[in-house]
């Protein structure tokens, strides 16, 4: 019967190990390597350095500061908790150990006093550290506090040229050659322009309209909702029914469209564990998208893909 550890990290990861209690060894050095980082090792062994003996470690991790030894003990089949007795064989190991540092249980399960106390005392009795951890699926409550959505509204003012007012300051030339369209006898003339383009003094295209405007149109006036300017366009020229008009600038007034998008940006990933302190605080989240990110190589090594 597999216990419920055993059943995520399949899903999680797509396969389950052989061994009982594997997975959630695994589990707590991909959690060793995120605290401690440096090298982390699943299922390594050293010897004694004075009884000779040949340890197997469940955990074993060192870095430029430290090196330790794990233990991970997973009873969340049986619900029970982790004690005394489980925590002594880490300690009967760690004084005999001499290149180890300190000690780390992981527990998915929560501990008994007596196995808190050992710990407490651990350094007084064995000269080392051992530092308690329960890793375990996380609950509603432990997301209290944290925060799951992030919600980003974002309020967008959309120019509108195309339903905006566009009128050219001619110069006195300009306006000469405008003038001069106008019929003997005539009072009015009305002509359609195609705003898309100015040109040079030769009729060649100098600027678009597109590029004119392409860094918008300035401030929106608080009252109206509109921009308004005037774009400075020096030796330009428009073209009204063929002929070449000299403008000084364009001035404009520009409407806006107003809306409003929201964007959610969601942990909503499965299974998350959670990595409670010895205080029965938590953490940090392990969710699964963190876990994927390792692998374990031929030797153990704890690896990011």
């Amino acid at each position: 019967m597999v216990s419920p550890i055993e059943k995520i990290f399949k899903e999680i990861f797509g396969y389950a190990p052989e061994k009982s209690g594997t997975a959630f060894e695994r589990l707590a050095s991909i959690a060793s390597y995120i605290i401690q980082e440096g090298e982390v090792f699943h299922d390594e062994k050293l010897r004694g350095h004075f009884s000779n003996t040949l340890y197997q470690l469940d955990i074993y991790g060192e870095s430029k500061d430290t090196s330790i030894m794990g233990e991970a003990k997973d009873y969340s089949l049986q619900s029970k908790k982790v004690g005394r007795g489980d925590l002594q064989k880490l300690g009967g190991a760690l004084p005999d150990l001499k290149d180890i540092d300190a000690g780390v249980f992981y527990s998915a399960t929560e501990y008994t006093s007596p196995a808190k106390k050992y710990a407490e005392s651990a350094e007084e009795i064995l000269g080392k550290p051992i530092t308690l951890w329960q890793l375990r699926p996380g609950t509603e409550l432990d997301e209290e506090g944290f925060v799951k959505t992030v919600v980003v509204k974002i309020h967008v003012n959309m120019p509108q040229p195309e339903k905006g007012r566009w009128l050219p300051h001619f110069t006195e030339n300009g306006m000469s050659a405008v003038k001069a369209l106008a019929k003997r006898g005539e009072e009015r003339i009305n002509y359609q322009l195609g705003l898309s383009h100015f040109y040079d003094s030769y009729g060649n295209e100098a600027l678009s309209l597109h590029d004119l405007t392409l860094e918008g149109y300035g401030g929106i006036d608080s009252d109206t909702g509109k921009s308004h300017g005037c774009f400075i366009l020096k030796n330009h020229y428009i073209k009204i029914s063929g002929i070449l008009a000299e403008i000084h600038g364009m001035e404009f007034e520009v409407p806006y469209e107003k809306y409003t998008e929201e964007l959610r940006i969601t942990d909503d990933s499965g299974h998350r564990f959670v990595l409670v302190d010895k205080n029965g605080k938590v953490s940090r989240f392990l969710t699964d998208k963190n876990l994927r990110e390792f692998d374990f190589d031929e030797n153990g090594r704890v690896v990011r893909k």
